[in-house]
């Protein structure tokens, strides 16, 4: 009884401003040890999302080749033009077929081409004269000797006899 009574005395010996304070320190309190325990989950949750994504990444590994073969592999896709589309296609005076067959057949010039960390190489464009004709590639073309000759269509007639 002595310890309530004591308590009461300390209570009513306390100005406003007093109380005011008391729970003020005592909120901040609450709320630095909420702090502490949100910021504790969210590295709890780090940790446990980082070892997800070590384990979907060792799963999900990709096969960056096996990606650009497929790209490459692939046909060029088949674009849909509009009526107005077609028509400026033909009315235009370079049309964009031959706008990619004229792009194909220039080519940079390069002065130096230079090692950046031993990895990446950097050219440097040759400013005076920036591009040159491609060179076609003429397809190397055999011709039959002429007993090769000989012996082809003596084969082929053998095989038209056959065949009627």
């Amino acid at each position: 009884m002595k310890l309530i009574n004591d308590i009461i005395a300390i209570l009513s010996s306390l100005s406003f401003v007093d109380y005011i304070l008391y729970f003020s320190v005592l909120a901040l309190l609450i709320l630095t040890i909420a702090l502490i325990y949100v910021l504790k989950s969210d590295d709890e949750e780090k940790n446990l999302g980082s070892e997800e994504m070590k384990e979907n990444d060792n799963e999900n590994e990709i096969d960056l080749e096996y990606i650009a073969n497929t790209i490459k592999e692939k046909p060029e896709p088949l674009v849909d033009m509009t009526a107005y589309e077609e028509e400026q296609e033909q009315k235009a005076i370079i049309s964009y077929e031959q706008l990619v067959k004229e792009s194909n057949k220039k080519q940079l010039l390069y002065d130096k081409v230079e090692l950046v960390d031993n990895l990446i190489p950097a050219k440097k464009i040759n400013l005076s004269d920036m591009s040159k004709e491609k060179e076609e590639e003429i397809p190397e073309t055999t011709t039959f000797h002429y007993e090769r000759e000989e012996a082809f269509l003596k084969t082929l007639k053998e095989l038209n006899s056959l065949l009627n």
